[in-house]
């Protein structure tokens, strides 16, 4: 476990942010008060250390709703629902930075990344690499290493079952990545998917060995493929909760949906650039739709899932 822990953070000290999203989080932390506890970043931002390329993604943990500044409705939704999603734009050397972040709870943050959610919205996402931007404390930040090292366990544990007794980090984590996108509305094309193992290969590989290890599956390992013997009847679970996490995904993928629609100004324009971006179609939002999002948005929802745009 020290060993995932100690290349977490190698990898950490590799993805050093920028100025850029330093003023993000600054401005995070002015929007939330004190009671946020940690900010995390991901994604391209992550990868280029700038908040330059388009919209920079982050997760704000926080003690609790309401002293984070939302109303009792919006508070209630994320308890329910986790997470809200928010736009933030600051100034910055005479531009604009752009931010779409999530806020959710520390306690509900490990629970789900831990691997206590059924469905990957929060393990899958996490047990690829992400930065700690700021954190109140370093016993905090420790933990938060934990958790994420946790969130990796239980995506091999959750994907190897699905794959031949042997394998390679590759096929393991494309694997486990494109049943995680089947889970949820997505705009990515399967080549944008299958090709996240291609930013981070080294750590990818090692991280999976010794996951493998702490699982006590791994029986014999090169450079390249691991040999493991995993019994039938965990194979036979893990594809059937797979498939029940496909079902169960769209239908809450829609609620996040409907749910951002309160959070999020601009939450339709957001989603048709993110879709154009991703799936490289157009998307047409009609006038009715930006004055009436909860009713228009299930007219373009309905197009674009007749359409292919999002699966």
């Amino acid at each position: 476990m020290q060993r995932l822990v100690q290349e977490l953070e190698g990898l950490q000290a590799r993805t050093a942010a920028g100025d850029d999203l330093q003023a993000l989080a600054t401005a995070l932390r002015q929007q939330h008060g004190e009671a946020v506890a940690a900010i995390l970043y991901y994604g391209s931002c992550l990868r280029s250390g700038n908040a330059g390329d388009g919209i920079a993604d982050f997760y704000v943990l926080v003690d609790d709703y309401r002293s984070a500044g939302m109303s009792w409705l919006k508070a209630g939704l994320n308890r329910l629902l986790p997470p809200n999603v928010f736009y933030l734009e600051t100034p910055w050397q005479g531009g604009t930075l752009r931010a779409k972040y999530a806020v959710i709870s520390v306690s509900q943050f490990q629970h789900g990344v831990s691997g206590g959610w059924l469905l990957p919205y929060l393990w899958g996402r996490f047990a690829q690499p992400s930065g700690v931007l700021w954190c109140r404390s370093d016993s905090l930040r420790q933990s938060i290493y934990s958790w994420l090292i946790q969130a990796l366990i239980y995506f091999v544990k959750q994907s190897a079952p699905l794959l031949e007794a042997r394998f390679s980090a590759a096929q393991l984590w494309r694997t486990g990545l494109a049943n995680s996108y089947r889970t949820e509305l997505r705009a990515e094309r399967e080549e944008r998917i299958l090709g996240l193992f291609d930013y981070w290969p080294e750590y990818y590989t090692r991280q999976t060995r010794r996951a493998l290890e702490v699982s006590g599956w791994l029986e014999a390992a090169t450079e390249d493929h691991y040999q493991v013997n995993i019994p039938r009847n965990l194979r036979t679970g893990a594809r059937r909760r797979w498939r029940i996490r496909v079902l169960a995904g769209k239908p809450l993928a829609l609620l996040r949906l409907i749910k951002s629609l309160l959070t999020f100004e601009g939450a339709l324009d957001y989603a048709a650039w993110k879709i154009e971006r991703h799936s490289g179609r157009p998307v047409d939002l009609p006038d009715y739709a930006r004055r009436w999002p909860l009713i228009g948005g299930w007219v373009v929802l309905w197009q674009l899932l007749r359409r292919g745009s999002l699966r």
